[in-house]
């Protein structure tokens, strides 16, 4: 294995720990991590297409699963934080809906304040 090979094959594992550590933070609601991970696959991503022009044709068709399982990975991160995404629009707008209700509550059980000033003497 030549020297970018390896960098390479270094770059796949990272790419899959990051993932990984991605999908953690989507599941914990840790978005500093979410957003750090993100960042840096879409740095690691660049570095992969610059190494992978540099290896041997045979390498590239060999890492194609592996590119494949890590894009499958991806998928599905962006799928558990669309999912998340929709429980929390659905409890916002539970939570909107409980509000309203209770201001309704609250002004039908509040007497009407008179006005201080209803006529001129």
């Amino acid at each position: 294995m030549s020297n970018s090979e390896d960098q390479l094959a270094n770059a796949y594992a990272e790419w899959r720990r990051l993932a990984e550590a991605e999908g953690k933070g989507i599941r914990t609601g840790n978005w500093c991590l979410v957003s750090e991970c993100h960042h840096a696959i879409s740095l690691l991503q660049a570095r992969i297409n610059r190494l992978t022009g540099l290896s041997h044709p045979a390498h590239r068709q060999g890492s194609r699963g592996t590119v494949l399982e890590l894009m499958e990975l991806q998928r599905k991160n962006l799928l558990s934080l669309q999912h998340r995404r929709e429980r929390l629009s659905a409890h916002i707008e539970h939570v909107t809906l409980a509000g309203r209700n209770l201001r309704s509550i609250q002004r039908s059980y509040t007497a009407p304040v008179p006005a201080a000033w209803s006529s001129y003497s």
